[in-house]
């Protein structure tokens, strides 16, 4: 996904699997809580999201790589707290985020049961899987469920997406703290390419860019191997050359 500010936009880019599978429930989770806002005017975008997510959890082992990815971060974390300089209460208090997000992971398989055996789900997930999907016509269940009382249909989202809240927080942890453990640093390219080995295993680049620059990156590689090649938006110009280019680069470790 990309980040932006006032003057800059951060691209991500994922180096191993994993990563790419915890920012596409990032993004998942973002798109939930969108169209759970606007459910009243956009019920399917709501039901799209809701399918697709649960279709993403069911198709990896995401219980185990959090598990071994969380369990990782809390054993480096511990070895700061002997550190002179470091923030005992925020560190101790982040060790135990990791703890309380480890007691519900187990509990994955469970939440994927109960959003696949609810009835009404069930009914119309089918539907929602196939392309095209226009219209009420074709879930007249839906069309009925849609016509009931408005408290009743907060209380079903609510209980879905309440379902995936602690999936949500412990995708979410890991990222902010692999974002937050690695610091951006300035680098100016003069030919728009730089391709760049890493002896220790990396998960994740961020690259922020000036808005200014119309520029974007195209990434490619792997945990010790990468190149980023500059180009400007398609049909903006895209037969010019880059030539000078200044971007802040975060190389983030596991």
């Amino acid at each position: 996904m990309a980040f932006t500010d006032n003057q800059h936009i951060i691209y991500e880019y994922p180096l191993q699997e994993r990563v790419r599978t915890y920012l596409r429930l990032e993004h998942g989770f973002e798109q939930l809580s969108v169209s759970k806002g606007l459910f009243q005017q956009q019920p399917d975008a709501f039901f799209q999201s809701l399918f697709s997510l649960s279709d993403l959890l069911e198709r990896v082992d995401i219980r185990t790589e959090l598990s071994k990815d969380l369990e990782a971060q809390q054993q480096r974390l511990k070895q700061w707290e002997q550190h002179p300089e470091v923030d005992r209460q925020a560190l101790r208090a982040t060790i135990q985020e990791i703890d309380d997000c480890q007691q519900f992971l187990p509990d994955i398989p469970k939440v994927l049961r109960e959003i696949k055996d609810d009835a009404l789900l069930a009914s119309i997930r089918q539907r929602f899987s196939q392309p095209g999907i226009s219209g009420l016509f074709e879930l007249p269940q839906l069309q009925l469920w849609l016509n009931q009382d408005r408290n009743a249909q907060q209380q079903a989202c609510d209980s879905w997406c309440n379902a995936f809240k602690p999936i949500e927080k412990a995708v979410q942890l890991k990222l902010t703290l692999m974002r937050e453990q690695a610091a951006f640093s300035t680098l100016t390219l003069t030919s728009g390419f730089m391709q760049e080995s890493s002896e220790q295993p990396l998960a994740m680049l961020r690259i922020k860019v000036p808005k200014e620059a119309s520029i974007f990156p195209v990434i490619s590689g792997h945990r010790q191997r990468f190149t980023v090649r500059f180009m400007p938006l398609p049909g903006a110009g895209s037969n010019q050359s880059i030539q000078s280019v200044q971007f802040e680069i975060a190389r983030c470790a596991q």
